[in-house]
């Protein structure tokens, strides 16, 4: 093989290693970033593992810490710690400690919905013990919800209004309907474009019912005033010229009158032995214009017209015998002394602090729980009681009329062996003779010193099919602990019929002016837990 055939063998053997050294090179380097790689993707998933254990560890160090300040009584302080605990780590027990927390601050709507949702999760998680403890957390608390009701009339509803509470939107679809809300101060506001923004505060207590209406927005004057309609211009035009026109003594136009007149012969209705220019009218001759043949209304110059009779004044009617000189409209007031029975038929309330009894009834198959007792879910039960009462009465109002009175009145007084009534209401009276009946809405305080038969406590409704359908059981009082009588007391509402007889009727023109009346108060009266009928009488003064 001569040296040029070498040069060519060479070159062929030589050819493929330049690129066979850079391949290997590349997988050297490959291989070598493939630790760091891998380093990488575990520390990445080793992260991922970690924090939700990081977040269960905060959220029960949360938990921890708001339940100590909890039972320490710093409820502003303990709620956000065990709402941020809830936030990180969602949990049952975690949204009772929180709903709990709320009511304890009397954030009594946000409780009860924090209680709702804690029994829909425990129903989901099959803890049927805990989904019957947040229904009766849940039951207790509605009765105390205040509820308010925003409410916005038609001639309200602009386009573009909003409503907001608390700055929260209020929807369109929620208007005039009472919603659960937390006790206390808030704000309600509403605006629309081109209207003035209204604001109102409406304070709320405990089982309070309250409503806002939205008043009708004012216009906002800054805005760009609406230009007038197009018919307004030959409208204002019009007027323009009528006001321009010469007087009413245009000859043969409009009403006819010649020269000055409205009376001279001529078109309109002015015209000789016509209309109103008829001789011997008394207001106009015929054409004459206001020399009228009557000489009573001659006129008194060429551009006045005849003025018409004024009626006679209408006479006052006499005041009726015996009767007080008072106008009416005037100002009345009723004193005097009452006194007479007062049954109340109160057969259930509370006697002060029941938290030292308790009672048991059945949660599962095979378990009991005993529950403590409260005012809430326990109460006594009373035997009637009847007795005397002795107090005073009071109405004060307006005279609409002579026989017709129309104010409010006040009920009240002692009952003798323990007991009182307050109450008080709308009330109007009507005179008939030497009579005055009349008719009073009521509603008030009622007590009643009674015999203590027992104390029974309340059994969830949703376990009521467990425990044989009782709705209450007897609560485990020792012997001798229950005190032998108890002051029982209850809202009240109803009514009393008024029959009132005139002993002395006394008109005058000082404030004295009145009568002395001899009154009966026939009263009926439904409490939240049984009746109430009183039968006082009394008497007193009526000034008016």
């Amino acid at each position: 093989m001569d040296r040029q055939d070498a040069e060519n063998s060479d070159d062929m053997l030589s050819f493929p290693r330049r690129p066979l050294r850079v391949g290997l090179l590349r997988e050297a380097a490959r291989r070598a970033r493939r630790p760091w790689a891998r380093i990488a993707g575990a520390a990445l998933a080793l992260s991922l593992a970690v924090s939700p254990g990081v977040a269960f560890a905060q959220a029960s160090a949360l938990l921890d810490e708001g339940k100590a300040l909890m039972k320490k009584g710093k409820l502003a302080e303990a709620c956000p710690k065990i709402e941020e605990s809830y936030r990180l780590s969602p949990r049952s027990a975690t949204l009772l400690a929180l709903a709990t927390c709320h009511e304890k601050q009397g954030k009594l709507a946000t409780a009860w919905s924090e209680y709702i949702d804690l029994s829909a999760a425990a129903r989901k998680e099959g803890n049927k013990r805990l989904e019957a403890d947040a229904k009766a957390r849940g039951a207790r608390l509605e009765l105390r919800l205040p509820r308010l009701t925003v409410s916005v009339p038609r001639a309200a509803a602009v386009e573009g209004l909003e409503v907001t509470l608390d700055g929260a939107p209020v929807d369109s679809a929620s208007w005039g309907q009472a919603r659960p809300i937390d006790p206390g101060e808030h704000k309600v506001s509403a605006s629309a474009p081109g209207r003035k923004k209204w604001e109102a505060s409406v304070s709320i207590k405990r089982g309070e019912r309250k409503a806002v209406a939205v008043p009708a927005l004012a216009k906002d004057g800054s805005a760009a005033p609406e230009p007038a309609p197009a018919e307004e211009a030959p409208a204002k035009e019009a007027a323009a010229a009528a006001t321009a026109a010469p007087d009413k003594g245009a000859a043969g136009a409009g009403k006819g009158a010649a020269g000055e007149g409205k009376g001279a012969a001529g078109a309109g209705k002015g015209a000789a032995g016509a209309g109103k220019g008829a001789a011997g009218s008394g207001k106009r001759a015929a054409g004459s214009g206001k020399g009228a043949a009557a000489p009573e209304k001659a006129a008194a110059g060429p551009e006045e017209d005849a003025q018409p009779e004024e009626p006679a004044a209408a006479e006052e009617p006499e005041a009726s015998p015996g009767a007080s000189p008072k106008h009416a409209g005037s100002f009345v007031l009723e004193v005097g002394a009452a006194g007479g029975a007062l049954i109340g038929l109160i057969d259930s309330g509370s006697f002060g602090d029941l938290s030292t009894y308790s009672y048991s009834y059945n949660i599962l198959p095979e378990g009991e729980l005993i529950a403590p007792c409260n005012d809430e879910v326990c109460h006594a039960s009373f035997e009637p009681a009847i007795g005397p009462f002795a107090g005073g009465q009071a109405f004060v109002g307006v005279a609409l009329s002579e026989r017709l009175h129309l104010g409010a009145r006040v009920l009240g007084g002692y009952r003798f062996g323990g007991g009182y009534l307050v109450v008080g209401g709308p009330s109007a009276s009507l005179r008939f003779g030497r009579l005055w009946l009349g008719l009073t809405g009521l509603v008030g305080a009622v007590g009643q010193d009674a015999k203590v038969t027992g104390v029974k406590g309340e059994i969830p409704s949703e376990l009521v099919d467990r425990n044989y359908g009782r709705t209450e059981v007897d609560v485990n009082a020792r012997e001798g602990s229950l005190p032998e009588t108890a002051l029982v007391e209850t809202l009240a509402f109803g009514g009393s019929v008024e029959v009132s007889l005139v002993l002395a009727d006394l008109p005058s023109s000082s404030w004295t002016s009145g009568a002395l009346l001899l009154s009966a108060w026939p009263t009926f009266m439904k409490g939240l837990d049984g009746f109430v009928i009183a039968a006082p009488v009394g008497l007193g003064y009526r000034f008016y």
